[in-house]
């Protein structure tokens, strides 16, 4: 039988001057499919702020008809087209990643598409997996075979090299069920919260709800954590959950 998801998210703006990270969620009436994105502004202000929301509200959109890809390309195309001719500093962008349950999979499975350095995250078989990989200068220089370069590579982890409006490579994954949880989100949760403590949290609860609010809790009690926070958790059953 294929999963119904109940989904549930969570946001803080933390002490930044601007909330620029996004959630949305969407339901294509025409076909029954379901989109779920989270988008970082790259910047705190307002345009980065505006072009998160739009990215993440056009991507959830346009993947229930074209897949997770075909949502991060649409949003691109529209805010190209939303700063073309815009003075230098004042177009804004964002990182983000979509995922697309897909509709006929017993156990659940998930098309997951991404730019930058927001992540998803499963739970299969009890187990914690992070599904994407971060498009920053610091990944990269981890790759590096010079020593050096990989022990200074966590001073470029906000460097991000790919992003929804730059011409870059959107990448994705598909994932095949059974899937137990789904977590999508922002760097103020990634770059601060441990991979076990995101399994804990995760794997403590079947609510949506409660595991969104805890991994913000969670993420805001860290003295690092300065940036804007937004999650968005996926578990199944039926109906769906709000958190705030």
């Amino acid at each position: 039988m294929p999963v119904r998801w109940m989904s549930a998210t969570a946001t803080d703006q933390g002490p930044r001057r601007f909330m620029a990270d996004a959630a949305a969620a969407y339901r294509n009436r025409a076909n029954g499919h379901r989109a779920w994105s989270v988008a970082d502004g790259i910047g705190d202000d307002y345009e980065p702020a505006y072009a998160a929301q739009g990215a993440a509200r056009i991507s959830a959109q346009a993947a229930t008809r074209g897949g997770a890809s075909y949502g991060i390309a649409t949003a691109r195309r529209l805010l190209q087209y939303e700063y073309e001719g815009a003075p230098r500093g004042q177009a804004g962008d964002a990182v983000m990643v979509t995922a697309v349950p897909f509709p006929d999979a017993a156990g659940g499975g998930f098309d997951i598409a991404w730019v930058g350095d927001c992540r998803a995250y499963t739970v299969r078989d009890g187990a914690l997996y992070q599904e994407t990989a971060d498009h920053t200068q610091g990944a990269a220089m981890r790759q590096s075979a010079k020593a050096w370069t990989r022990e200074i590579a966590p001073g470029y982890d906000h460097v991000v090299t790919r992003s929804v409006v730059r011409d870059t490579e959107i990448a994705s994954v598909r994932i095949t069920g059974p899937v137990e949880r789904l977590l999508l989100c922002s760097d103020g949760v990634s770059k601060v919260l441990p991979a076990g403590v995101v399994a804990e949290i995760l794997t403590g609860t079947r609510c949506a709800a409660r595991a969104a609010r805890a991994l913000v809790a969670a993420a805001r009690s860290c003295p690092s954590a300065r940036d804007n926070i937004a999650v968005t958790v996926l578990t199944p059953g039926h109906g769906r959950q709000h958190a705030r």
